[in-house]
């Protein structure tokens, strides 16, 4: 009578242990060759001097984009649609690129070489309805893959859509 208890219960365990490693890393078994024209970015940032890091963003390939400043719930944030133009650019890239190489964190592995300054940049790309997701982060940009740069530079670099959005955001009422 003891074993008939025994083994359903460590068959229940083993499937609640699996089910709490699945969770922790989404990303699809079969990765798709490209990404598809149906996608979304999230960047966010944390840490700085303040704690609440540089500002964020959400676009997708609808062209909807939300500039945030800030991680808390009453933050700034503005709501725009990219140019027909700008979105075309941003899907090219986001097409080329190829997420499932990414690896979770590019940060340097020693923490002692962190300051208490340095921001951490999350960044999430969902395709095909969300059925894969790929986020990874960083603190330092020098160590990022090309495909992975040339988005974050598209989105948040010194001529990027970010730069030019974030200004008419600030400025707005």
């Amino acid at each position: 009578m003891k074993r008939a208890l025994t083994c359903p219960i460590l068959v229940i365990l083993l499937a609640a242990s699996a089910s709490a490693q699945l969770s922790g890393r989404r990303r699809s078994v079969v990765h798709p060759a490209d990404v598809t024209g149906d996608w979304k970015i999230e960047i966010a940032t944390q840490g700085g001097i303040t704690g609440g890091g540089s500002g964020g963003l959400i676009v997708s390939s609808n062209g909807a984009l939300t500039i945030t400043f800030g991680s808390s719930p009453m933050a700034k944030h503005c709501d725009y649609q990219l140019t027909a133009v700008e979105l075309r650019s941003l899907d090219d890239v986001v097409r080329r690129a190829r997420p499932s190489g990414w690896v979770e964190c590019y940060s340097l592995a020693d923490v002692n070489t962190h300051c208490c300054d340095l921001i951490r940049t999350t960044f999430t790309l969902s395709a095909r309805s969300g059925r894969d997701v790929y986020t990874t982060s960083w603190l330092l940009f020098d160590s990022l893959p090309s495909d992975l740069r040339e988005i974050f530079e598209t989105l948040r670099g010194p001529a990027s859509i970010d730069a030019r959005y974030r200004l008419m955001c600030v400025t707005a009422p």
